[in-house]
């Protein structure tokens, strides 16, 4: 049995605007929603607060989460619902982390909704079953009229860049009547952050649909889903999958539907009655009640219930099937509900246990072998996105919007906690390290729930995800539980940020123990790791070594030298900037900032939105007397040499190597949201600017870069006067045509040798659309360029086959 209960359900609302046909709560067994109130009054709201947080104190929680659930709670109105969450803020957030949700069928989610629940902090998760086909089967209006438009209408608002946050995940109940594949990519379209399958409710007594096939099922339509998930990279976090996985190890699964570890979760009904889990409304009349209400019984006097522990005891009440079978760990018996027969109680296996058998053997079997096999050396999660309106043909023409920028960071920031949730899903070792992996996972789930706006701070730093990236990558096992208790850190960054007391034990880098997006503390001794404590957000011990930032108006950004992930792959940083150095790196970035606002303000502007750190390298890249590298998996980051390699003398062009690099950033994040290429195409292409061939990202790469570049030479070439002083006009002028010239011969080689899906097709033609106006307006001093040249000299090379192109 648990020691406490951390996890509530307020049915708000007894009604709902919906007639599900697959609804427990309305359509199957237990039909007490009859003779229970329509809303949940104001006492009982308090009341349920009260004992909640009543509760809290008696065990010192740290962190309770409600989810206002119903019926349809967003019926309630904006009005109540901010009452409501109102009450639950000052009553129990006062004292503990509160984590809010609304569970909803998003039909009538609209903008003033999402404003209040960006205004108190609420999570929103949508019930969706795929596409339109598959939606409609079940989740229909009781006229018959279709759900589906209604509820895409409250995803897109949640897919909005100020809504983002909000956006919790997606729910769908199967059906194996519909296509698993066409399912999962209709869900993936709309760019949840997580995602989990139900099993339709169902009992011994009224068995699911098809129940008694060969092979099962469920576990067939699940298992489809589950590989292409996989062949995917896993780009969203799937509870189900991640749940069985994490039970076979023997780690709480999170979820009641799989493992033993116990759920801690209890129900309060419209009239203040405290039930036991909503599921059981599928076995019999009364099954979930407790005869107990807030008004009437603490959570302590709860937890005596005999339903409730029977719940909650790891292997009691399995059957004799259960406790004989070899994955009784990972399946944990089913969910309770599914149990259930009239002869025999539920002194029986699940009704999905031919399912269940399949299922946690060969999900957990399967994730493991495909971890050990690493990730491909091209391989990219997939984020499916979508952009403002116009947003993404703004990118294609070259420069983007700054809304656009934010999107994407939005994006990225889903990703990010995705790459997290996989490195924290790895056990942690009994080493100080791992110590300090599994506090720092505690801590930053605790302070996204208290203080989701520091956290999203903290992990849109570029190199938390370059670190939660890392922590995917094959590396020796005492650097890799080194990497993976770097989590501390960032959760102490989010205390930092948030100015709360904490203390808890963080690795130790070289003598410093590093909070990403701050800086590091200094730290006496050689132990693998220190405990870092901080009263008010701040150290108790000695000041930080903090990261300077450039706060000039063109270019507001963080010169990140300290972070111990800010290294790219082959380019090493540079270390600590001495006090001159410093001086050198502010100006020369002051004035690359204010050149670009000046000449190409559409390109200042996205740099301005997405650009938060620039780590300086030791050297780079040198093209044309330009360096530039873009930083590896760190959106918002780029690394940046002021010298050249060859003549080790300072490179007076950091404007180029910004623009350079941030094309990168955005062209990365691009090519994650939408497949360009098709995903088998692993054909090079040769071109005059580069001494090998490349792949046809690495050319859109440089494509991308050498547009932006002719943006650059042009605008400098036209803000120059006429030729008084012949060689640095004259230099611009070669400049503006050899970046032009490449872009040229690229776009050329890319739209007729290289197979594209149509997002590159599209995206390929807006940069040939740039590149011609480019060349139509020409520059003074500089002859014009014959539009939509034949790309001559570039070659296609196809394993050992070369083909001249056209």
């Amino acid at each position: 049995m648990p020691r406490a209960i951390d996890q509530f359900v307020l049915k708000v609302h007894g009604g709902c605007n919906l007639a599900c046909d697959h609804c427990y709560v309305y359509e199957h067994a237990d039909q007490s929603w009859r003779d229970k109130p329509r809303t949940m009054s104001p006492e009982v709201v308090a009341q349920a607060a009260a004992r909640i947080a009543e509760h809290g104190r008696i065990h010192r929680l740290s962190v309770v989460r409600v989810s206002l659930h119903g019926g349809e709670p967003l019926l309630l109105g904006t009005k109540r619902l901010r009452e409501i969450a109102t009450t639950l803020r000052d009553v129990v957030g006062g004292e503990f982390g509160l984590g809010l949700q609304v569970q909803t069928n998003g039909v009538l989610l609209n903008e003033r909704f999402c404003e209040l629940f960006a205004e108190l902090g609420i999570q929103v998760g949508v019930s969706l079953d795929g596409d339109r086909t598959a939606n409609d089967r079940h989740r229909r209006y009781g006229s018959g009229r279709s759900s589906h438009a209604g509820v895409l209408r409250g995803l897109e608002l949640l897919r909005r860049p100020e809504f983002r946050h909000l956006y919790g995940g997606i729910l769908c109940t199967v059906d194996v009547a519909n296509d698993p594949i066409a399912v999962y990519e209709a869900l993936l379209a709309q760019s949840p952050p997580r995602m989990d399958f139900l099993f339709p409710h169902a009992t011994w007594e009224n068995p699911p649909p098809r129940h008694g096939q060969s092979p099962p099922p469920y576990a067939a339509w699940l298992g489809r889903i589950h590989s292409r998930w996989l062949a995917d990279g896993a780009p969203v976090p799937i509870r189900l999958f991640d749940a069985l996985r994490a039970a076979s190890r023997g780690e709480a699964s999170g979820s009641e539907v799989v493992g033993l570890r116990p759920v801690a979760l209890a129900v309060v009904d419209t009239d203040g009655s405290w039930e036991q889990a909503d599921s059981l409304k599928t076995a019999y009349a009364g099954a979930p009640a407790t005869g107990m209400s807030v008004f009437t019984h603490s959570l302590d006097g709860l937890m005596t219930h005999p339903g409730i522990a029977a719940r909650n005891e790891h292997h009691a009440e399995l059957s004799a099937t259960c406790m004989a079978c070899p994955v009784v760990r990972t399946c944990g018996g089913g969910l309770y509900a599914h149990r259930y027969s009239s002869a025999s109680g539920f002194d029986n296996p699940s009704v999905y246990c031919a399912d269940l058998l399949v299922l946690a053997t060969e999900v957990p079997a399967a994730q493991a072998g495909h971890a050990a096999a690493g990730p491909r050396p091209d391989a990219r999660q997939r984020v499916t996105a979508h952009l403002p309106d116009g947003a993404f043909d703004a990118f294609a023409a070259g420069a983007g919007t700054a809304a656009g920028v934010q999107a994407l960071q939005d994006m990225q920031l889903t990703l990010t906690k995705t790459l997290i949730a996989g490195a924290a899903a790895r056990p942690p070792g009994r080493s100080p390290l791992g110590a300090a992996a599994s506090e720092g996972w505690e801590l930053l789930i605790e302070m996204e729930n208290r203080y989701p706006a520091e956290t999203r701070e903290v992990l849109r730093h570029p190199f938390v995800q370059a670190w939660a990236d890392q922590c995917r990558r094959p590396v020796g096992a005492g650097e890799a539980e080194r990497d993976r208790a770097h989590i501390a850190g960032v959760a102490a960054a989010v205390a930092w940020h948030a100015g709360v007391d904490v203390s808890l034990p963080v690795p130790v880098r070289a003598g410093l123990a590093h909070l990403p997006g701050v800086g590091a503390l200094r730290v006496q001794g050689a132990g693998p790791t220190t405990v870092v404590s901080l009263a008010g957000g701040r150290p108790a011990g000695g000041g930080p070594v903090v990261i300077r930032r450039l706060t000039a108006a063109p270019l507001p950004v963080a010169v990140e030298d300290l972070d111990p992930y800010r290294a790219d792959e082959d380019r090493p940083p540079l270390g600590r900037l001495s006090a001159p150095e410093w001086d050198t790196w502010r100006t020369a970035l002051a004035d690359a900032g204010n050149e670009l606002s000046r000449l190409v303000p559409a390109y200042a502007a996205t740099l301005r939105a997405g650009l938060r750190a620039v780590v300086p390298l030791r050297d780079a890249v040198t093209e044309q007397g330009v360096g530039f590298r873009a930083a590896r998996r760190a959106f918002g980051g780029v690394g940046l040499c002021l010298r050249r390699v060859s003549e080790g003398q300072a490179v007076v062009d950091p404007a180029a190597a910004l623009l350079c690099g941030f094309q990168h950033t955005k062209l990365a994040a691009l090519l994650d949201a939408y497949a360009f290429f098709p995903a088998e195409d692993t054909a090079l292409v040769s071109v005059p600017w580069w001494r090998k061939p490349l792949s046809a990202r690495q050319v859109l790469h440089g494509l991308y870069a050498h547009v932006a570049l002719a943006e650059l030479w042009g605008a400098r070439c036209a803000e120059m006067p006429r030729p008084a002083a012949p060689e640095p006009h004259g230099e611009a002028a070669a400049a503006f045509r050899r970046y032009l010239d490449r872009a040229d011969m690229t776009v050329d080689a890319l739209a007729a040798q290289v197979a594209m899906e149509p997002a590159g097709a599209r995206f390929t033609a807006g940069l040939r659309a740039t590149v011609d106006r480019l060349a139509a307006e020409g520059r003074p001093g500089v002859r014009r360029v014959p539009a939509g040249r034949p790309g001559t000299g570039v070659t296609r090379t196809r394993s050992r086959t070369r083909r001249e192109g056209p």
